[in-house]
């Protein structure tokens, strides 16, 4: 930050004229410059010096804060978002922690949209919170969400304000992404136009706690093609700002990602603690989650699958009353080394 005139009665047009002169131009140099070198070197009075430094210092100096008003503060401003299924919510600790990012990893058609929905709806309806969901592929559909409204089994019009809580948005490139992302810093986010919501604005308007980026690899993998290096610095910018939001605006912040397998002759235990695949957007990404999860099908007998992942069309049992949709879901440290994993059912 450059020294100004006026910062301080001290610091005239004169004497900044004279700090120029010795090479200080910004609060950088003057703070790390003696005092009393600088006095002899500018003419400048000591006595202005340091009442110029006083000023640097009240103005910009870090203050000490203890433990425990940091620790008050979190507890203060933090919010644990319950999936609304028991077997997850144990597996993050109780739920989705905001000001953190969490990531949801696994194949195609692994039912990772599907576990999205869940934690919006549930959010929404049960908790009354705030969500933004950002489905770039346009996964979401009527029929796509049909086996979860019938699921939670409410009154159409307690439906209809839950869902009018959630905003999806179906950005077309990463610049329109950035755009939705600026929008969680408004004070009171707009939520028209999300699925099934009225024309009343007072229903849509709220402070949000929850964002979904399902999936991200739709927009950033395009940038990472070929030799295209602008690609890596873009994928930075939005890390940083995925991360920024969460901790600045304490959301949870939950992104869809896919996997690759990992190359034959890469040195990977054999054991089930240790993965064979990786998540996609390369080492760059690795870092940025605070959480990992890895979402997989489970391996149930064929007469108890009755939801299909690719089409959320029922399979099989369509007479049942209501459908189930089973996953393994794992919580991964890193990418190297599985903590935990749990069977997650849907539409129980």
């Amino acid at each position: 930050m450059r020294l100004t005139p006026g910062l301080c009665p001290a610091l005239t047009e004169e004497v900044m004229t004279k700090l120029k002169s010795a090479g200080i131009k910004t609060i950088i140099d003057f703070m790390l410059k003696d005092s009393e070198t600088l006095a002899r070197e500018t003419s400048v009075s000591y006595k202005d010096l340091q009442s110029i430094r006083r000023i640097i210092h009240a103005h910009h100096a870090a203050f000490a804060v203890s433990g425990t008003d940091v620790l008050d503060e979190a507890v203060r401003s933090s919010v644990v978002i319950s999936t609304g299924v028991n077997s997850l919510n144990s597996l993050l600790g109780g739920g989705l922690m905001t000001g953190e990012v969490v990531e949801m990893c696994g194949g195609w058609g692994t039912g990772k949209t599907s576990l999205c929905l869940q934690l919006a709806l549930h959010a929404a309806l049960r908790q009354g919170l705030h969500t933004l969901f950002i489905d770039p592929s346009g996964s979401v559909s009527p029929s796509k969400l049909a086996p979860f409204i019938e699921a939670f089994s409410e009154e159409e019009e307690v439906m209809e304000k839950a869902l009018s809580r959630i905003k999806i948005t179906s950005p077309a490139d990463i610049w329109s992404l950035f755009r939705a992302l600026e929008k969680t810093y408004h004070p009171c986010i707009t939520l028209d136009g999300s699925a099934g919501s009225s024309n009343s604005n007072s229903q849509g308007a709220g402070k949000l706690k929850l964002v979904i980026v399902d999936s991200l690899p739709n927009l950033v993998m395009p940038l990472l093609e070929g030799t295209r290096k602008e690609g890596l610095g873009i994928l930075s910018q939005l890390a940083i700002t995925l991360k920024t939001l969460a901790s600045e605006q304490q959301i949870a912040v939950v992104v869809v990602n896919n996997v690759v397998q990992m190359q034959n002759g890469s040195s990977v235990h054999k054991s089930d603690s240790h993965p064979k695949w990786k998540p996609a957007l390369g080492r760059y990404w690795e870092h940025i989650p605070h959480t990992r999860l890895f979402v997989e099908q489970a391996e149930l007998p064929d007469h108890n699958k009755s939801l299909n992942l690719s089409t959320s069309a029922p399979c099989e049992n369509q007479n049942s009353p209501s459908f189930s949709l089973s996953l393994r879901v794992s919580v991964w440290k890193s990418t190297r080394l599985k903590m935990d994993s749990s069977l997650v059912s849907l539409f129980a």
